[in-house]
């Protein structure tokens, strides 16, 4: 069973996120997680950020740069389970450049969790292509 008001608080975080990460907002992305933040690439490969330091964002501008990285559009948002401070979300988005074409469309599994009265995106697992 969903609590909705789980699944409401965890779905405006990663809206905000995806708004706040296309504004390069890096203060406001950061904003977005809980930390210690755990990534899991599509190949397997485990990022792990003890806290905000790490700049999780900058490692993304980084990679995503690389292939003309100008926005995400978020295409569906699902949670798909809750509990009292947690929430599983699935997403699909796309990632555009400034011209509007498509690098690539993503699949993936956020956790969303509530640490001291914060929801924020504690770690994360998604495909690619």
């Amino acid at each position: 069973m969903i609590d909705e008001t789980v699944a409401q608080a965890a779905g405006a975080v990663v809206e905000r996120y995806f708004e706040t990460l296309n504004r390069r907002d890096k203060p406001a992305v950061h904003a977005c997680f809980n930390f210690p933040h755990v990534r899991i690439g599509a190949a397997g490969a485990v990022s792990y950020y003890e806290d905000v330091g790490a700049n999780p964002f900058g490692q993304f501008l980084a990679r995503v740069g690389e292939d003309g990285w100008d926005h995400s559009v978020l295409d569906r948002l699902d949670v798909i389970f809750t509990a009292p401070a947690k929430a599983h979300v699935a997403i699909d988005f796309r990632r555009l450049r400034a011209d509007g074409s498509e690098i690539g469309t993503y699949h993936s599994l956020y956790i969303v969790t509530c640490v001291d009265g914060h929801w924020g995106i504690q770690g994360g697992s998604g495909t690619g292509g």
